[in-house]
This record gives C-alpha cells, sequence and structure tokens, in this order.
C-alpha cells in the first residue's frame, strides 16, 4: 500500500485556532505546497487561513478559505474558523471549512483542488433575505482604508500584473490593470452619468451578460476566476470584480433581497482555471460550467440560411437622419428598405437576410407593427422570400412601451420594465410572436437593449430577477419563434452558456466610431464567443468607422463569421462613400463565401428542436 504523504493524512487547525475560545490549542505547520500539474498551493496560518495560489513558483493570489454571506440587511462578520483536510481517491484535495456567524445558524466552506482547477462553495443555514455573496472576500475596501473588510488577510491579495475581460467595451480594451473595477453582467453603473463624464472603457452591455469570468496574467501564464450555479439560479445581475485596493480585492453577487432562504442556501461555485492565454482559460472555464451542469444545452439546426450574408439597415438609418437633425428609428420604413434593397440588387450582393432595425413598431412593448411606417410587412416578406431571403425583425428586450400597467414593473408610479416573470406577461407576448411568425412571415428576431433590474425593491414577479430575468424574455421569444418555424434564427447578444437553450447565433455587436484595427477587435469577439459554445457568429457592422477601416473588416467578415453590412450609401462617422470598385469587389468576395458555403455542406436540413427548459 502506497503511504500517503504527511500533508494529506492529516487534519488543519492553524495557529489562529488556538486564540479562539474553546479552539484546540494543537496547530500543525505544513512544510511543502501541494503541487498540481498547473498548479500549486501552499497553507498561509492566520485568521483566517488562507491559500497562497501559485504558477511556475510564483504567486498569483493569496485567498482567504473563507467569505462573508450579507443578509439585505446585515453584514456578516466570521469566526471560529476551523478546517480540515483529506484526499479523494482521484488525486484531488478537499479543505472543509466551519465558522461561526453573526447572521446564520450554521456555515461552511468546501474547497476542492482538483489536478486541472480549483473550486469553492459557501453554505448558510438560516432565514433572510439574502444581500451580496462574496467570493475570496469579506467586503469591500476603500482606496486607503479597510472600507468594509475586516482587513487584508480576508480579501484577494493579487499578485498578477493584469487581468483580461470577456466583456467588450466601445475602448476595444480586453486588459486592464488589477485595480480598475469590473461588473460582468448588469449595472446601471456601467453607464457614464453624462456626456462630459463618458469613458468608452465603461460602456459596457456589448455582450449582455458575458461569460461571468476574469483571466489573470502572471508570466506567461493565465489564472481564470468564474462562477457557475444550475439554471434557474442565476438570480444576481453580474458577478462584480472590484478591482485591487488597500486591503486587496472583492469578488461578489448582490441577491438584493429578490432570494430568501429557509434552510441551507449553497452559493454559485467559483473556479480557478489555468492556460497559457486568455480564450483557452475561459475555454477551461466554460468546460466546467459544462460538467458541473452550470449552462444549457443547444441542440444547434445547421440551416443554410443562418449562414448567409446579412444586410441590416440601421447605419443607412443613421446615415440619412443624424445629420439633418432626425430620429432614426423613423427612417425604419418599407419603402425606404425596398429602396436600399434595391440599390444592393443591381450591386449584385448575394443578401441572405435581412433584418429591419428600430422602429418597425408602433410602440415597442407590443410587438405591433406600425402600419404607416410598414402597410404591408407580411407582403415585403414575402417578396423577399421569393427572392431566396430571409427576415428578421429587430426587438428589444423587456421593454415598457405601450404596456398595460398590470404587465408592468413599476417604480415611482412609471413602469420602468415589463414583469417578464408574470404569466400574465408571457401570455399576452406568445400571440403577438407567433402572429409574426405564422401569420406575416418573419423568419426570426434580432434582439437588442438587453439589460436587467439592477435595484433592489421592485415588485419582480417570479424568480426572474437579474440574470434569469434577461433568460425567460430570450426563452419565450425563441421557444415561439421556433414553435411555428423550426428552422427560425434568433440572434443574440448573449454569449454567456447559460443562453445556449434560447440562441442560435451570437452577433458580435456594435463597432464604436474610434475603432481601428476592426478585424482584430472582432476577431477577439468571436474568439470569445466561440470559447463559449457559439459556432455561429454575425459579424455585425454598426457604427462603421473611417472608410479603410470599414473595408479593411468587409474584407476579413467571411474569416470570422456571417459577413454583414449596415449601410448602402456612406460611413456614420465620417461619410465616406465606397467607390463602384469596392462594391465590385465585395460583391465578389460574398458570392465566393456563398459557394464556399455550399461545397462545405452540400444539405443543411432543418435539423431537431432544441430542449424545453
Amino acid at each position: 500500500m502506497t503511504k500517503l504523504p504527511a500533508l494529506l493524512a492529516l487534519s488543519i487547525c492553524f495557529p489562529a485556532c488556538a486564540s479562539l475560545p474553546g479552539a484546540a490549542q494543537d496547530s500543525i505547520a505544513l512544510p511543502h505546497p501541494l503541487k498540481m500539474p498547473a498548479y500549486s498551493v501552499q497553507f498561509v496560518a492566520g485568521d483566517p487561513p488562507r491559500l497562497r495560489i501559485e504558477r511556475a513558483g510564483e504567486p498569483v493570489f493569496i485567498v482567504p478559505l473563507v467569505a462573508t454571506l450579507d443578509s439585505d440587511t446585515q453584514r456578516e462578520h466570521l469566526s471560529q474558523i476551523h478546517a480540515e483536510h483529506r484526499q479523494d481517491a482521484h488525486g484531488g484535495f478537499e479543505i472543509s471549512v466551519t465558522a461561526a456567524s453573526d447572521v446564520w445558524k450554521n456555515r461552511r466552506f468546501v474547497w476542492k483542488l482538483l489536478p486541472d482547477h480549483i473550486e469553492f462553495q459557501q453554505f448558510a443555514t438560516g432565514q433572510g433575505r439574502l444581500g451580496r455573496c462574496y467570493f475570496l472576500s469579506s467586503g469591500v475596501s476603500n482606496r486607503w482604508d479597510n472600507g468594509s473588510t475586516p482587513g487584508h488577510l480576508w480579501d484577494t491579495t493579487v499578485y498578477a500584473d493584469r487581468y483580461f475581460s470577456p466583456s467588450p467595451n466601445h475602448a476595444n480594451q480586453f486588459e486592464f490593470n488589477i485595480a480598475m473595477p469590473q461588473t460582468l453582467g448588469f449595472s446601471y453603473e456601467r453607464y457614464p452619468s453624462s456626456e462630459e463624464d463618458f469613458r468608452p472603457e465603461r460602456l459596457t452591455g456589448l455582450f449582455a451578460p458575458p461569460p461571468l469570468f476574469l483571466a489573470f496574467h502572471m508570466g506567461h501564464a493565465w489564472t481564470g476566476i468564474g462562477i457557475g450555479t444550475e439554471p434557474g439560479r442565476y438570480q444576481f445581475p453580474a458577478l462584480e470584480y472590484t478591482g485591487s485596493r488597500y486591503a486587496g480585492a472583492s469578488f461578489y453577487v448582490d441577491y438584493m433581497g429578490y432570494v430568501a432562504i429557509d434552510g441551507e442556501f449553497a452559493s454559485p461555485a467559483l473556479s480557478i482555471h489555468f492556460g497559457t492565454d486568455p480564450i483557452e482559460t475561459l475555454t477551461h472555464y466554460t468546460q466546467w460550467l459544462d460538467r458541473k451542469g452550470f449552462s444549457t444545452k443547444a441542440v444547434n439546426s445547421d440551416v443554410l440560411w443562418h449562414h448567409l450574408p446579412i444586410f441590416c439597415g440601421w447605419a443607412e438609418q443613421t446615415v440619412e437622419s443624424v445629420p439633418n437633425g432626425i430620429a432614426p428609428n423613423t427612417l425604419s420604413t418599407q419603402e425606404n428598405y425596398e429602396t436600399w434593397l434595391a440599390a444592393l440588387e443591381k450591386r449584385d450582393l448575394p443578401i441572405g437576410t435581412v433584418v429591419i432595425d428600430d422602429k418597425w413598431q408602433s410602440r415597442y412593448g407590443t410587438f405591433e407593427i406600425d402600419q404607416a411606417k410598414w402597410p404591408d410587412l407580411k407582403a415585403f416578406v414575402a417578396a423577399q422570400h421569393a427572392k431566396g431571403r430571409h427576415v428578421l425583425l429587430w426587438v428589444p428586450l423587456a421593454h415598457p412601451e405601450g404596456l398595460p400597467s398590470d404587465l408592468c414593473v413599476m417604480a415611482q408610479g412609471k413602469c420602468v420594465v415589463a414583469n417578464v416573470g408574470a404569466p400574465e406577461y408571457e401570455a399576452y407576448l406568445r400571440p403577438r410572436i407567433r402572429h409574426l411568425v405564422d401569420e406575416v412571415g418573419i423568419d426570426g428576431f434580432k434582439e437588442d437593449w438587453v439589460d436587467a433590474p439592477a435595484v433592489p425593491g421592485l415588485s419582480l414577479a417570479g424568480s426572474a430577477f437579474g440574470i434569469e430575468f434577461v433568460r425567460r424574455f430570450q426563452w419565450i421569444l425563441w421557444s415561439e419563434a421556433h414553435k411555428w418555424k423550426p428552422d427560425a434564427m434568433v440572434e443574440t447578444q448573449t454569449p454567456n452558456a447559460l443562453f445556449r437553450e434560447s440562441s442560435d447565433l451570437i452577433r458580435l455587436n456594435d463597432i464604436w466610431y474610434a475603432t481601428r484595427d476592426v478585424p482584430d477587435i472582432l476577431r477577439t469577439r468571436a474568439a470569445i464567443a466561440h470559447a463559449s459554445g457559439w459556432s455561429l457568429v454575425d459579424t455585425d457592422n454598426a457604427s462603421s468607422t473611417t472608410l479603410r477601416d470599414w473595408w479593411s473588416y468587409m474584407q476579413a467578415q467571411p474569416s470570422i463569421g456571417i459577413p454583414a453590412l449596415y449601410f448602402v450609401t456612406r460611413t456614420e462617422s465620417t461619410q465616406e462613400s465606397p467607390s463602384d470598385g469596392q462594391w465590385a469587389d465585395l460583391a465578389r468576395i460574398w458570392k465566393d463565401y456563398v459557394q464556399s458555403l455550399h461545397r462545405s455542406s452540400p444539405s443543411h436540413p432543418a435539423g431537431p428542436q432544441r430542449g424545453s427548459q
């Protein structure tokens, strides 16, 4: 029989335990780090005990073994921390920790040190409504003092020099100094408070939500931190990273009082993954989500028309409206789209999908056609079908405009958002989606303006709070469209593995006016979507930058995803028009792309339906 090292065969009571009333008086020094193929860990005695996580002999993080769980009215404080450890049958290593709490009856924490990754989860027994749930921390430090934490031993010490975020922003910045905070999900604070306060690196939401994950750089390696839980329990708006401050860094989610417990609560699990670059590390995290059942599964239908080049009229709407002081959404008319498509037909562009953008509706929330702007949408769709094209409608998520008050979330006497979790709202919306798909002939939807309520105290129905709010709306939209057209296409901006069940492809989203080296930026966005489980991406094309940058991107699009065009006459910001030669070259590029689709996949059946929630 193989003799286990002393490190793995003993129970641990750190020196900190000896100073607590009633704690065991013995302590064990651990002379050697625990070495795994991708990382090593050392136990650091103290109050609280901590783990030192290393790559290639250098520390990346030092993290406490415990983290706090606040109620919606009270911050938690922990004491009497005791830890034990054991080796599992697969060479992994588990640490079980208990602590006394001034908020909850019982508290325990579980660490799993596995050959290729680390997991952490916390548990609480008691009654009450949840506030912030911290990971690797116990509060938020301020810039110059401990803030709400007991001190740096209770938070994450970050030795990494920078981190990668999979949440695109208008500065096209993916890597950040470790002091810079990050919101992975929904928060009103991610928007500038005024035009004067505008900073493009803070304008996020292009992926909404992105993966709940960050990758930290140290030396020649990347170490990722992400969270996951069972579908239905993503009842928080975002994973927040505070940035590294005076007393260290914090990670947390905020339930804002919307989730109540009566018994045992299991937090989302946190995982730490290792890779040689951010995308590889993100891929490991995604694979972990799938193994744990923290994602949803898509049965992707490989339909030819989903791959075909896209024309969306949004940029042409802005080109023709903004210089004249007109709202762009007033130009989403049947006459305009027929004129623009006729111009593109003369250029011999093989368009496969037409996206009718903002605003074909009479009111955003009702899904009713504006008859003044679109006098015969059904005939328009039929005409496109006759030319081998398909038509998508742009829709905002859960918009309240036009909804009766009993289908709304009310705040200060105003309808602020549709009450997505209410059965009455679903009963209202589904027949309207059916009408557009089954009777008008629409082939799917492009989802936009994706956001979720991120403030406490709203009268939200059911369990649709936080990320689950967005998931619920998207599922209604996707499932009803596919009920009436099995090969329908719903494109979204939600490259988070929770949303695979209700998304046929990911749109790479807007390109801000100041963007340069566009192909590289959009390749990174596509890599994030691919790593999260989407093989099909719409390259998008709004808002175009200079003519030179636009043209470099148009040539690169087929190597990135589905080619897309958003204007007919000129770029939005520089008002430059492509030459006849560029239009001819674009037609050739698109035709070559379409021919390559036929060569690689001569048959694209509609395929099976996806599973329900």
